[in-house]
């Protein structure tokens, strides 16, 4: 029993080594902001928990966070500025991946 726990556990090693694949190419598409991000945390604080506990920014990586945003800032009723702002706040806090 204890040989096919040790083979098993080997065969796992052994296949989750051998099925890496290179990262996607990055291009010039990942998302940069042009705001305020010290004012963008301040209606991030303000205006995110109106709703839900705040996310820490560093949980999503830059990529994730557009699209995140892009589906508050509706629901939260930021204005193009504020929402500029969040991003920046977001982005410059965000995790690196």
């Amino acid at each position: 029993m204890k040989k096919f726990f040790v083979i098993g556990i080997l065969a796992i090693l052994v296949w989750s080594c051998s099925h890496k694949t290179a990262p996607p190419a990055t291009t010039a598409t990942t998302a940069t902001a042009t705001g305020d991000a010290t004012a963008g945390q301040a209606t991030y604080m303000a205006k995110c928990q109106r709703c839900h506990a705040l996310k820490n920014p560093g949980d999503f990586t830059s990529d994730q966070w557009p699209p995140i945003l892009n589906s508050m800032a509706v629901k939260a009723q930021l204005s193009d500025t504020e929402k500029a702002n969040v991003l920046a706040y977001v982005l410059a806090n965000a995790k690196q991946g």
